[in-house]
């Protein structure tokens, strides 16, 4: 896999490349990726400016720009609308940029942003591109060559690959914008329904009504509290847990850690699959036949991670608040609850405080009601 300094050097080297000659005529465009801290990046130029690593994202509809860069390239804005993600609603600008050049590979005159990347990336990553990016014709989203291949006459033969039992919606039945892509995905054995994003790092996020079908929203289970922050701000709160598998092409995940949402995003699917899973397999788009094909990749899962107190806190009023304190953690056993409010302790340096590395012994003074007792707690994990 490349990085992104290869990536940056392509199109600032003006790589543009017109088609490669295949059997029985078709063309190629290659574009070059590169996969870094669970982001699949790419290089981005426009209106004659740049490069700007972009990240592909395949759970958004439009492509996404950074607030401050459409403002520093004078991106006329075409309207505004409102766009919905795990944070919730929210209304943004809609702008054009013309002379659109992807990875130095792919050109197109213009392209329609709109200014929703606001939400917690880091300050290198300037934007995102939608899940058009592969669905508008056949392409390849290839993670051990580190390029994404577009095929404007079609694929061909998809030898080493494998169809899922998947779809990728009709033009005429998307909401709007890009069509994105959905498949089964088998968690603990049972069929539920996903969009693959690619711009999601987590291994699953679902949905909060299909976690309580399937009973794993359930009040007595061990869970760390998290909010997530995306399209619309910061969402409600979230649970992280662990389960035994995940299956989807024959690649079996063993006792991953996923999400459930605090709602639901996105009514006519489970949950929502993301790049840590998704990594372990090379993507083969069919946009006529409307399928998702995959081969294994020589990628592994990242190493997942969660708070090992248990605790969420939040600053109300002021004070550090305790909002939700996960079931099963050293928190919970040291009789923390909703409500508590930890004192002596700055709010820029409370994070630190609650945490941190397995066998720290965690000393609080914690107030409830008026008054203050003294909480200790060993970290450890606890999923």
């Amino acid at each position: 896999m490349i990085g992104r300094r290869e990536v940056m050097a392509a199109l600032a080297g003006g790589l543009a490349m017109p088609g490669i000659a295949l059997a029985a005529d078709r063309r190629v465009f290659t574009s070059s990726i590169a996969l870094e801290d669970n982001r699949v990046l790419v290089a981005v130029g426009m209106n004659g400016k740049g490069p700007y690593i972009f990240m592909i994202d395949t759970g958004t509809y439009v492509s996404l720009i950074r607030p401050d860069l459409a403002k520093q390239l004078k991106l006329p804005v075409q309207g505004y609308e409102g766009s919905r993600g795990v944070g919730g609603r929210g209304s943004y600008a809609i702008y054009r940029a013309d002379n659109f050049v992807i990875g130095g590979g792919i050109r197109q005159p213009s392209v329609v942003l709109e200014d929703s990347f606001d939400f917690g990336y880091q300050s290198d990553i300037y934007g995102a591109l939608a899940a058009g990016i592969l669905t508008a014709t056949d392409t390849d989203l290839d993670f051990d060559r580190g390029e994404l291949r577009i095929y404007p006459d079609g694929h061909g033969d998809r030898s080493g690959f494998v169809a899922l039992d998947s779809e990728i919606p009709r033009a005429d039945q998307a909401d709007r914008g890009s069509r994105k892509i959905m498949a089964t995905v088998l968690l603990e054995g049972r069929p539920i329904r996903c969009v693959l994003d690619t711009g999601a790092p987590s291994v699953l996020m679902l949905n909060q009504t299909a976690a309580k079908r399937l009973g794993l929203w359930d009040s007595g289970r061990a869970y760390a509290p998290l909010r997530p922050r995306g399209i619309g701000g910061t969402g409600p709160l979230a649970r992280t847990i662990r389960v035994e598998s995940l299956e989807m092409g024959g690649a079996r995940h063993d006792r991953p850690l996923i999400t459930l949402l605090g709602d639901t995003v996105g009514g006519n699917v489970d949950g929502i699959l993301g790049l840590s899973f998704i990594r372990r397999f090379n993507l083969s788009i069919d946009s006529r036949g409307r399928k998702l094909w995959v081969q294994p990749s020589r990628q592994s899962v990242p190493e997942a991670r969660y708070g090992l107190s248990g605790l969420w806190i939040e600053q109300e009023g002021g004070h550090v608040t305790v909002v939700a304190v996960g079931a099963g953690s050293p928190a919970a056993a040291a009789g923390m609850a909703v409500g508590d409010r930890i004192v002596d302790v700055p709010w820029d340096k409370a994070p630190a405080a609650i945490g941190g590395p397995p066998g720290r012994v965690v000393k609080l003074a914690v107030e409830r009601g008026g008054a203050r007792r003294d909480v200790e707690y060993t970290l450890k994990p606890y999923l």
